[in-house]
């Protein structure tokens, strides 16, 4: 699943990658609405609906398959494996955003008419249910806000008083759950929040493994996982549009493609 303002397209040189070291592999890259514009004109719900419908809908992925999310798409695709229970093997994202986004550079995901919509309003009703963004905005100092009135990102971490067991336990089947973030990464900040760390309440310093709730309190499952030796983690070093191209290519291959070589046990 492809990034905010990309198109499935955006994903092939990646998808010849796999079909070269896997002959005979079926590689898809799913498409949401019309692509580019939807991207960051679809609430983050209705991109997870559309993106589990289409899945749901192959017949070539019934029997189970390995996924792979970029940077907005690592929490499509994450969203999809809690909320449909989709037969997934190894869920793989590249410069995720599992934690949220804060500040000027991550404004960047988004065209420049956007910006102050979500820097100013991301918590308004009117913008939860347009943004893509907005839905995974997630300002330190004003957690208690996002948590109650974003639409998206609270609900999939589990960061809610009444918390949904069976996202964890969706969580919990995947034979591995692979995260990466970018060391140089110019546009998701904080860069950690590929591996579930944010900005800490009130900073814009990020969480640290014992502050972040994720994994002291188990949300969903990321601690357990840790435990189970199936949480996999890398750091790489590469502008964020450039983590599915040629700039990332020898990264890819050295850490991440075996993870397309596995089958449910």
């Amino acid at each position: 699943m492809h990034g905010v303002t990309t198109t499935a397209a955006d994903m092939n040189e990646l998808g010849s990658w796999l079909t070269a070291s896997f002959p005979g592999i079926y590689v898809v890259s799913i498409e949401i609405g019309n692509g580019f514009e939807d991207s960051f004109l679809l609430p983050m719900n209705k991109q997870v609906e559309l993106f589990c419908a289409t899945v749901l809908a192959d017949e070539h992925l019934r029997e189970g398959f390995n996924m792979l999310g970029v940077s907005q798409g690592s929490l499509i695709v994450r969203g999809a494996v809690e909320r449909c229970s989709l037969p997934v093997y190894n869920l793989i994202t590249l410069v995720g955003a599992h934690q949220g986004v804060f500040g000027d550079p991550s404004l960047k995901l988004l065209p420049r008419q956007f910006w102050e919509l979500v820097s100013k309003y991301a918590y308004e009703e009117s913008i939860q249910n347009v943004i893509s963004v907005a839905g995974f905005w997630r300002d330190p100092f004003q957690l208690e806000k996002y948590t109650k009135r974003s639409h998206f990102l609270p609900d999939i971490n589990n960061e809610r008083e009444v918390r949904n067991e069976t996202y964890r336990t969706n969580m919990l089947k995947l034979n591995a759950f692979v995260m990466t973030y970018s060391d140089i990464d110019e546009t998701i900040t904080p860069p950690q929040s590929g591996w579930f760390l944010g900005y800490a309440s009130n900073s814009l310093e990020p969480e640290t493994w014992n502050q972040s709730r994720q994994f002291t309190e188990d949300l969903i499952g990321m601690r357990t996982l840790r435990e189970q030796g199936k949480l996999h983690m890398f750091i790489c070093h590469t502008r964020h549009k450039d983590a599915q191209h040629a700039p990332d290519k020898e990264f890819f291959f050295q850490n991440i493609l075996p993870f397309f070589n596995n089958t449910l046990p």
